[in-house]
């Protein structure tokens, strides 16, 4: 079943938060864990989900490009319909079925999520006949942003891309 809600408040997460680049940062780091269990094999998840050149399964991403695919030290774009983010991936293992990324450029001169130094990653795991998708993080709550929104925005980021997750894999 999907979460309208979460869909919206990660839409509304992604697009409505700036905090001025030249602030000093909260520096606490905080830690973030979503998961969601699909009726769907893990090969199949992963298959979507570990792409790092692609979030075509998150509502809020209009478009993704990764010129360097798959490959550490990869960059990619995201288009969110006006801000883009540039993340790069840190790692990737197809036989863990995990990736780690890290936000290179939170919306260009403007501060698409509240926060700084975020590295998350996206895990998949058998569980029973299904699977399970983790994503996890930890940032510093971006300058002019506490604890609880910075940690909110992220949930609600997590929130909107692993609850539509069941809409695009679908079942084995």
């Amino acid at each position: 079943m999907l979460r309208i809600m979460g869909s919206a408040l990660a839409v509304a997460a992604l697009v409505t938060f700036s905090v001025p680049a030249d602030a000093q940062a909260a520096g606490k780091k905080v830690k973030v864990v979503e998961s969601v269990t699909l009726d769907a094999p893990p090969s199949k998840v992963w298959g979507v989900v570990g792409d790092f050149g692609s979030l075509g399964w998150h509502p809020a991403v209009k478009s993704t490009t990764a010129p360097n695919g798959n490959t550490a030290g990869s960059e990619r774009r995201i288009d969110l319909g006006g801000p883009v983010l540039v993340e790069q991936l840190v790692r990737r293992n197809d036989k863990k079925q995990s990736l780690t990324y890290k936000i290179l450029d939170n919306g260009e001169n403007q501060k698409v999520l509240p926060v700084q130094g975020y590295v998350s990653t996206i895990r998949v795991k058998p569980s029973g006949k299904g699977s399970t998708v983790t994503w996890s993080s930890t940032f510093d709550p971006a300058p002019g942003s506490d604890e609880a929104s910075a940690k909110k925005a992220i949930q609600g980021v997590y929130r909107g891309g692993l609850d539509n997750l069941p809409k695009v894999v679908g079942k084995s």
